[in-house]
């Protein structure tokens, strides 16, 4: 779990570093916290996906157990909030820019069935994926 979390926390900070902004996927609990703005009811049922860029974050710190702390702009006048994200809330991190995503199957296992309509193998997405990959079996090593 903690190889887990320093992968997590690696790639948001080399998302962030090369591309500009990051995303991250949060599922709603009552560890979470969103400043005052909290979750409106439907990001209570799907999910809210935070946007991480140079510009509107402060403080950002990991803590040891992998959550989040740092206060957020929302809105068009980026409104500062204080946020923490529980570490097993947080469910995915990724960037359309990079054609990356990182996904948590250990918090989307947990059966919040909201999360899961995300999930690529609750989607298809597996069989498609499974489609998708060679088998190098067949192949030999050539020798060189």
């Amino acid at each position: 779990m903690n190889n887990q979390l320093r992968y997590l926390r690696n790639l948001f900070h080399d998302i962030l570093n090369d591309y500009g902004q990051v995303y991250i996927v949060v599922k709603h609990s009552e560890n979470t916290v969103i400043g005052m703005r909290g979750f409106s009811d439907e990001e209570k049922k799907k999910g809210l996906i935070l946007v991480f860029n140079r510009r509107n974050y402060k403080n950002l710190v990991w803590t040891e157990d992998g959550s989040i702390q740092a206060t957020l702009g929302f809105g068009s006048g980026n409104r500062s909030e204080k946020c923490y994200l529980y570490t097993d809330d947080i469910v995915s991190v990724f960037s359309p820019d990079a054609k990356i995503k990182f996904d948590r199957w250990d918090v989307l296992e947990q059966g919040n069935p909201a999360m899961e309509s995300r999930s690529a193998s609750k989607s298809g997405g597996a069989s498609l994926r499974n489609e998708k990959i060679v088998s190098l079996d067949r192949f030999k090593k050539s020798k060189g």
